[in-house]
């Protein structure tokens, strides 16, 4: 475990690191200009093995490099800033590009309801128990992940983002749908939002005592990209926060920060672990969920140390994800087999409280798929792959399982055929 010393008002965003060759700056700026790019100096000084930096987790998290950019893509990029294109032409080819790598995947513009006949373009209603608030305020993050499933939320050049600030139209959204009964923020990251409006929402919201709604979510990169958001030793901020935190949960509201962590590393030094202290301090409970990712997580050692440091933290394992078809996820996609063979190497080598974690999990157009086995068909020999949907836009089809043909180097549910005993 690393000791740091540090002061968190030294913040900054750091546009280019003096460590790297000029080579991979100009890749880095090639690529940032598809793939949004962010970084701090909490994530460069603390959490990256600068000896080691092309292969450090981190770094290739954080990092964006040209291997993430088919190569005719990454040509194209270049050559317009090498032709000194006018800005207009150079984001025609950038956004081109953009949209070749699928913006929105698992339909998710089919999720966006209505009240009283108006979309509601910063909610997502996907499953029935469960709305998704995008607040404008919270469309940024400490940090950006390369293989960022919602990377459009951070294009401003294109019309893809989901937000909004209104509220008292979630508030009346949920009152009108008697079965939703949690409330996720989500972006970008609602962390980065100042606790004075990030209150005024919840404020709004436990006035409203809606009584269907039990619990409240925040979708999180914070713990990992900027733990001080939760140190009042560091700002008076924090203590704001977590004095927010203790209202939801003296409100008899259920408040479940969803962290993420990518990777045991992140776990591995004193002031994220202060910081998780703090938040289960406040009555929250703290869930973890990451995708698996080829380059960075690859390896069932890395899962289950991840798991056993979150469990001895107090965290609770919650999803392991199958990278989306989205952004460059051809540099980090792992087969399906892969991914189920990574999930039950993990598992097996952790305590009984780790296994609270679901996985490997596709976020598909109907719903999570779990792959639950790889099977052999008695009457034939042939590989089968065993699913169940652990959420579904039907409530009535979640935990059905059902078989679709094996598939060695599939790596996501809609290159599978069905069995015929599906239908």
């Amino acid at each position: 475990m690393r000791f740091i010393t540090y002061n968190a008002k030294n913040f900054r965003k750091i546009e280019y690191i003096r460590y790297l060759p000029e080579t991979i700056k100009r890749d880095i700026e090639i690529v940032a200009k598809v793939i949004p790019f962010k970084t701090n100096n909490y994530v460069v000084d603390y959490l990256i093995d600068w000896d080691n930096y092309e292969n450090d987790p981190i770094y290739i998290l954080n990092f964006p490099n040209r291997d993430m950019l088919l190569p005719e893509q990454f040509e194209q990029v270049k050559r317009g800033i090498d032709q000194k294109l006018p800005e207009n032409e150079l984001y025609r080819i950038i956004n081109r590009i953009r949209m070749e790598l699928n913006p929105h995947p698992a339909q998710q513009m089919t999720n966006i309801p209505e009240l009283n006949g108006e979309k509601l373009n910063g909610v997502q209603h996907k499953y029935r128990d469960i709305v998704l608030f995008f607040p404008t305020q919270g469309q940024s993050c400490h940090a950006h992940c390369t293989f960022c499933f919602r990377w459009p939320q951070f294009t401003k050049e294109l019309d893809l983002q989901f937000s909004m600030r209104e509220i008292d139209k979630v508030i009346d959204y949920i009152r009108k749908n008697e079965y939703v009964h949690e409330l996720l923020f989500t972006g970008g990251d609602p962390m980065i939002m100042s606790p004075a409006t990030l209150k005024n929402y919840i404020q709004r919201i436990l006035d409203a005592k809606l009584p269907n709604l039990e619990s409240i979510r925040f979708g999180t990169k914070s713990l990992s990209y900027w733990p001080f958001t939760f140190l009042p030793i560091f700002n008076q901020e924090a203590g704001e926060m977590l004095d927010m935190f203790k209202q939801i949960s003296d409100a008899g509201i259920h408040l479940s920060i969803m962290a993420h962590f990518n990777h045991h590393v992140e776990l591995d030094n004193e002031v994220v672990q202060e910081a998780i202290m703090n938040i289960r301090a406040s009555g929250a409970q703290i869930r973890t969920q990451a995708p698996l990712l080829n380059h960075i997580n690859n390896s069932s050692k890395v899962w289950a140390e991840m798991w056993k440091m979150q469990v001895n933290l107090g965290l609770v394992p919650y999803y392991m994800f199958i990278e989306r078809e989205t952004g460059p996820y051809k540099y980090f996609q792992v087969s399906l087999s892969e991914a189920y063979k990574v999930y039950t190497d993990a598992v097996r080598q952790t305590g009984s409280l780790a296994k609270t974690v679901t996985g490997p999990v596709m976020s598909a157009a109907k719903g999570k798929v779990q792959v639950l086995g790889i099977i052999e068909n008695p009457l034939d020999g042939k590989k089968q792959f065993m699913m169940q949907y652990v959420r579904h836009r039907d409530y009535n089809q979640t935990f059905r399982p059902f078989y679709m043909e094996f598939n060695e180097t599939a790596t996501w549910v809609d290159q599978l055929k069905p069995l015929i005993a599906n239908s």
